[in-house]
């Protein structure tokens, strides 16, 4: 998870208070009072000594008052100081997680709309918009490449990665080969690139080339070009949305500014991916609190992200995106097992 230093470092009683502060007001979105607190948390102090410690968490940047006759609320540094003294997350229930199986690992249908289910079920699970990205021939594995014929001089050009997914093009020939030529050409290659990102994949086809010596076959030396033409294009991530609806539920974006903000990110799709990929870098997840998100328009908002993958190479992201005041007890443990359960899925 993201961390965030602190001017002060809390003693066991004072991050006993904060979380009941931060739980308090992710439950009910108000103002906290000591009254409340002693109420309703055993914290063992009274309330006056619960709005001398309130106080010096003011201070310290932890909470604020919104009017002087009013509890508490907490800041974004508050939720980044919950967060990180969170406890390993719970076990979740049998019935959630039979749930997330069966979306994650339905091999009956296209990856793209398995990844699409998934992200409407984990939206319907906490209560929030949930997004994806889609994965990308950059971040899988090559499989095989084949070579088929088409008409004179024109070659129908497929690679397969480990996805599963399929990128396939239309490509010219200088002449005319036969279906046995291509069949040769295809073997070639995919023993070259096979298990290969595309990226890795690029740099060796370069490699051959260079070394003419090491390539004396003329079919191998055509292969090596249109493998290189293949792989040169890029393409768009997929990424999905569900769950923009539930927005207009939450107390927290009544404003219209943010409301607007949120929504103007999960129409723009290349920036909404840029960010999940910026939080996922490292294949762990993550958590980003307000201001600590790459994109501005989410600095009223937090995103909790995570990474699936086909071993050890990334393939996309999922995330829910809320209010501040998100239940994270809840869905940090969400986001991380469904990533996990879609990582074993294409594994």
């Amino acid at each position: 998870m993201a961390s965030q230093g602190s001017e002060h470092e809390l003693d066991k009683r004072q991050q006993s208070l904060l979380v009941a502060i931060v739980t308090e007001y992710i439950q009910r979105a108000q103002p906290v009072s000591s009254q409340r607190l002693e109420r309703n948390y055993s914290l063992g102090v009274k309330s006056a000594t619960l709005r001398s410690m309130m106080a010096e968490l003011e201070q310290w940047g932890y909470l604020y008052q919104p009017h002087t006759s009013a509890g508490r609320i907490p800041t974004e540094k508050a939720f980044r100081q919950y967060v990180n003294m969170l406890k390993p997350q719970p076990y979740l229930g049998k019935a959630e997680r039979e749930k997330i199986e069966l979306h994650c690992s339905d091999q009956s249908t296209d990856p793209n709309e398995r990844i699409r289910q998934t992200t409407r079920l984990l939206s319907a699970l906490t209560g929030h918009p949930a997004v994806a990205t889609g994965p990308r021939f950059d971040t899988t594995a090559i499989q095989r490449i084949e070579f088929v014929r088409i008409r004179p001089n024109q070659v129908a050009a497929i690679l397969v990665s480990s996805a599963p997914k399929v990128r396939d093009r239309v490509l010219g020939s200088e002449r005319d080969y036969t279906q046995d030529e291509l069949n040769q050409m295809a073997s070639f290659l995919t023993r070259l690139v096979s298990g290969c990102s595309l990226e890795q994949a690029a740099g060796r086809i370069a490699r051959v080339k260079k070394q003419k010596g090491k390539v004396d076959d003329s079919l191998a030396q055509v292969a090596l070009s249109l493998g290189e033409e293949l792989l040169s294009d890029q393409e768009p991530t997929s990424i999905y949305v569900e769950g923009t609806a539930k927005l207009l539920n939450q107390t927290d974006v009544s404003d219209l500014s943010k409301a607007r903000d949120i929504l103007e990110v999960l129409e723009d799709r290349v920036a909404l991916a840029d960010a999940l990929n910026e939080l996922v870098k490292y294949n762990t997840p993550n958590v980003a609190i307000g201001s600590e998100n790459s994109d501005t328009r989410l600095s009223e908002f937090s995103v909790v992200a995570a990474a699936y993958t086909s071993g050890a190479v990334k393939v996309g992201s999922l995330a829910v995106i809320g209010p501040l005041r998100m239940n994270y007890s809840r869905i940090i443990p969400l986001v991380e097992y469904t990533a996990q359960t879609l990582s074993r899925a294409w594994n």
